[in-house]
């Protein structure tokens, strides 16, 4: 799982701006592997499929442009919505995803913490 700063996502057409500190964490999709013990000692790997999820990522909501209630009506949604997102260092994924944490605004900072899952893929 990789780790660092975004600049910006947009989702579903909207520009959310990042917090420059966060650690946000980006999951693409594959396999975990479990190695295992068989009954005569032997190892086997089980292997699990996953998809891909952004999580820890913090974006600031103007008030002015509804943006929080732009993002719940997102996730009341049953469709996966358009993501890019665009890392400090240039780096961008894009995909198909939905939220999946209740959105939960931070009035000290103006922002709300999100956690997508769906398709994801490193340009």
């Amino acid at each position: 799982m990789a780790s660092g700063a975004w600049e910006s996502i947009v989702i579903n057409g909207r520009r959310f701006t990042c917090k420059a500190d966060d650690s946000v964490k980006v999951q693409l999709p594959g396999f975990s592997n479990e190695v295992l013990t068989a009954g005569d000692g032997s190892t086997y790997i089980k292997k699990e499929m996953h998809t891909g999820q952004i999580s820890d990522i913090n974006v600031f909501c103007n008030p002015k442009n509804d943006d929080l209630e732009f993002l719940q009506e997102q996730q009341n949604s049953m469709e996966f919505l358009p993501i890019n997102g665009t890392k400090l260092d240039g780096t961008v994924y894009n995909g198909e995803m939905q939220i999946t944490e209740a959105l939960e605004h931070d009035d000290s900072e103006n922002t709300v913490a999100l956690t997508l899952m769906g398709k994801l893929e490193k340009q």
